[in-house]
């Protein structure tokens, strides 16, 4: 009764325990338990990434999770799995910070435009933009509440979250719109001290795969790193292990001539001080040659 009962308080704090809420939120574990849809049409890529999304909103921090928001992206995957039209939500559906409402409209216009244009010959790419935008979206609702202190809230999410889903949302809306990624290079990110590979993880693994089936002889270097939150003897263990389970990851998709490495903290994509968690840095690079 735990969980429960901090969900109705917060719930009750937040102003968010309207019709239907609370009880949808005791059904996302058994969502979860379903796993991901699967297809390569529009919705379906779409449900699937809504999918990704609620299972992370669910387990944030390792404890009960944001059972709200996680029953909003929810709500989103089973009507796209239904074959129903789910737009994009809006800055204004979320309680966002004025400041970043230009930001977050300009970026919503582009998505729309990318989405007519591209959603049927890249379905999932396009997918992706949304669900991103979305989750960016989410985001900076949470730095809204920042103001509100008290055992239910964490104070402002980092700006570093925020700037991970941009991030990703403008690498995605580039795709959806039909620009080429870099050709010999692709990014995996992890989760906070973690090294397994996401949903999402995966189908950069399968891009890799797929490159390089057109190559003679390619050599693949994967390079793990770390964000500055943990020892620096922990760091590059933990580097070493996502580079690692990537290499171990493209074995199996029939790629070979894999070496490995692990920076640690060092050669940070964004640099930060020390002790900072920074989703940027969590990650391993590949790199592809001839």
């Amino acid at each position: 009764m735990k969980a429960l009962s901090r969900l109705v308080a917060a719930g009750a704090l937040l102003g968010l325990a309207g019709c239907g809420m609370i009880g949808d939120t005791l059904h996302i574990q058994g969502f979860l338990n379903g796993g991901a849809p699967a297809g390569t049409d529009f919705n379906m890529c779409l449900a699937r990434e809504y999918y990704f999304l609620t299972d992370s909103e669910s387990k944030l921090g390792g404890l009960d999770g944001d059972y709200f928001h996680a029953t909003r992206f929810m709500r989103k995957s089973r009507a796209a799995s239904a074959g129903e039209e789910v737009s994009p939500w809006m800055a204004s559906d979320w309680n966002v910070l004025e400041s970043e409402t230009e930001e977050l409209n300009a970026a919503r216009e582009r998505l729309t435009a990318a989405l007519a244009a591209g959603k049927g010959e890249r379905p999932c790419d396009c997918a992706r933009a949304q669900a991103h935008y979305d989750a960016w979206l989410e985001q900076e609702h949470d730095n809204d509440l920042g103001v509100i202190k008290g055992e239910y809230f964490k104070g402002p999410v980092q700006p570093d979250n925020v700037a991970a889903e941009r991030f990703k949302f403008n690498r995605w809306v580039a795709r959806c719109e039909g620009v080429a990624a870099e050709a010999k290079d692709f990014i995996v990110y992890f989760g906070y001290n973690k090294s397994n590979l996401t949903g999402e993880a995966m189908e950069v693994i399968n891009e890799v795969a797929n490159f390089v089936t057109g190559l003679a002889n390619p050599s693949v270097t994967v390079v793990g790193h770390a964000d500055t939150s943990g020892s620096q003897a922990y760091n590059q263990k933990l580097s070493e292990r996502r580079a690692a389970a990537v290499a171990r990851a493209l074995s199996e998709k029939g790629v070979t001539n894999v070496t490995t490495a692990g920076k640690g903290e060092m050669e940070p994509a964004v640099p930060t001080g020390d002790g900072v968690r920074e989703p940027l840095n969590r990650r391993a690079t590949i790199q592809i040659s001839q």
